[in-house]
């Protein structure tokens, strides 16, 4: 059987996003006060542009679409951090977009895709109702729908980030990544199992939104009836069959973590690691903290820090008002 996400195929994503992208930093954790073990490093996804992973498949996307396509434009459904990124990145090229947002996607995100001059429908409570409803609105009007994971475009433009993490630490022997939909953990696992089939993957997702546990526990694809959590980027019903068929050859085991659990994370990258994060991007370290995950007998153990879209105003005036 061909392979589904060929390594070649994510070092010519890489080739094409370079110019469009920033290779984050890998960094160590501060030597004081560290709750965690040594030779943990972070991947600090939270400073690429756009803030999150998603910039990296969206470009891949973009950069391939022929003159007409780029002409009439594109569309996505996003929890923000996806729509986020397919308006940058259009921007950056000079193609129309259009972002459809869940009811519930935060004020905050909503601006920052208008700044880049996208245009934005609000539809449904979640992800899932926002995708069907943009998939209608591309088939109307010819435009090209970017999916934020069901997509090998999308796939290979993930599995960039576990090429610089090779890069940076060739003996990683665990990663932890955090799961919505499953393209960053399908894309970032193919690229990492390929060159060392013995490191350990290991996902995080939230209690209220177990999409990919449920699934590989069944063995198949289940939607789940709701999901509930403050990391709405994490929190779509269902996989895909493409990033379940990755996760069942590649995700070793996934752990859960609390909203709670997110939230004290994501004090503990303020305040240890200079990083102000979106909940999803903390969720690795949620499951550090919670011992839902235990690194201890990894030498070269990486946690991705997958994004940081949080709304600071709301951060900040919960400082002044303390």
């Amino acid at each position: 059987m061909m392979h589904p996400l060929p390594f070649q195929n994510i070092e010519a994503a890489r080739e094409r996003i370079a110019p469009f992208i920033r290779r984050t930093p890998l960094v160590p954790l501060p030597a004081l006060r560290s709750d965690f073990h040594p030779n943990l490093r972070l991947k600090l996804e939270n400073l690429q542009v756009s803030g999150s992973f998603k910039a990296r498949g969206v470009f891949n996307h973009l950069l391939q679409l022929d003159e007409e396509q780029r002409k009439r434009g594109v569309i996505a459904a996003s929890g923000g951090n996806h729509g986020l990124a397919l308006a940058y990145a259009a921007w950056r090229l000079g193609i129309p977009a259009t972002v459809y947002l869940p009811a519930r996607a935060s004020a905050d995100r909503e601006q920052r895709i208008a700044a880049w001059g996208a245009r934005i429908f609000r539809y449904g409570d979640t992800w899932d109702d926002a995708h069907q409803r943009a998939i209608a609105h591309a088939t109307a009007e010819g435009l090209y729908y970017v999916h934020p994971f069901d997509d090998i475009r999308t796939l290979e433009g993930q599995g960039t980030l576990g090429l610089e993490i090779l890069a940076d630490v060739p003996v990683v022997d665990l990663a932890l990544i955090a799961v919505g939909g499953g393209g960053l953990i399908g894309g970032v696992a193919a690229a990492l199992k390929q060159a060392r089939p013995g490191i350990r993957i290991i996902g995080v997702e939230p209690t209220g939104a177990p999409t990919m546990t449920v699934s590989l526990n069944a063995g198949r694809l289940v939607e789940l009836p709701a999901v509930h959590s403050i990391a709405d980027t994490l929190s779509p019903r269902a996989l895909s069959e493409r990033t379940l068929d990755l996760a069942l050859r590649y995700v070793n085991e996934v752990a859960l973590v609390t909203d709670a659990q997110m939230v004290e994370a994501m004090r503990w990258l303020w305040t240890e690691c200079n990083q102000l994060v979106e909940p999803a991007g903390a969720a690795v370290i949620a499951a550090l903290q919670s011992g839902a995950v235990d690194v201890a007998r990894y030498a070269a153990p990486v946690a991705i820090i997958c994004g940081g879209n949080v709304d600071a105003a709301c951060v900040f005036a919960g400082y002044a008002a303390g």
